[in-house]
């Protein structure tokens, strides 16, 4: 004998599943794999079942992170960080395809699909790219452990394009309206967080990353 299910339960499974991103007109929405310490979404203390999605603005208290994964991305953000989520207007799907840090740090690994970060210092482009990045008032240490990154300029012109298989690290700092890029060591991160980001939706990074 076939089962049915009530209306109010097949609308409590679809809500769900619109939630976990099955439904891929849906997929922004999120889930948190990692919760220590205070997080704050939108001035609200977030917790396991809290959810994340674009427009909101993620922050860490002390001695805090969070890892979360919004359809084939997964962002990491480190203690005393601020991260605002954006995507296009213009688009009836509402993806995230930017962010901007504001300070602190945050580690990625993402899918396909152009995305852009700001910083108060830099605007990068990625796509299919592993990156971590520390934000400070006047510098962004970032590092593209694989894959693609443009830097751009503040008129939105390609200033340096970043193309590696295995960490590939600069410093990007403003004076006087006047952008600096220099050469830096691979430092506050390792190849271990790129596996354990990837491993949240069944990837690994790239087979060159690992020669």
């Amino acid at each position: 004998m076939p089962k049915y299910i009530s209306r109010r339960n097949f609308l409590t499974l679809s809500t769900s599943t619109i939630l976990l991103g099955l439904v891929p007109r849906f997929s922004y929405a999120n889930v948190i794999r990692e919760i220590h310490g205070k997080i704050w979404v939108n001035n609200v203390l977030a917790n396991q079942d809290t959810i994340i999605k674009p427009g909101d603005i993620i922050k860490t208290g002390a001695n805090s992170q969070i890892i979360f994964v919004i359809g084939e991305d997964v962002y990491k953000l480190g203690a005393r960080s601020i991260l605002r989520l954006r995507y296009n207007s213009k688009s009836n799907n509402r993806f995230i395809n930017a962010m901007r840090l504001i300070t602190g740090t945050f580690t990625g690994a993402f899918g396909k699909g152009k995305k852009i970060i700001q910083t108060p210092t830099a605007t990068l482009g990625i796509r299919g790219t592993g990156i971590f990045l520390n934000v400070e008032p006047n510098n962004t240490y970032f590092c593209t452990c694989y894959g693609e990154t443009e830097i751009y300029t503040g008129d939105g012109t390609t200033r340096q394009i970043v193309n590696t298989i295995h960490h590939e690290a600069y410093s990007i700092s403003r004076d006087d309206n006047d952008i600096r890029i220099s050469s830096d060591t691979m430092k506050h991160h390792a190849d271990e967080d790129a596996h354990h980001l990837e491993s949240f939706v069944g990837r690994k990074p790239p087979h060159s990353f690992f020669n």
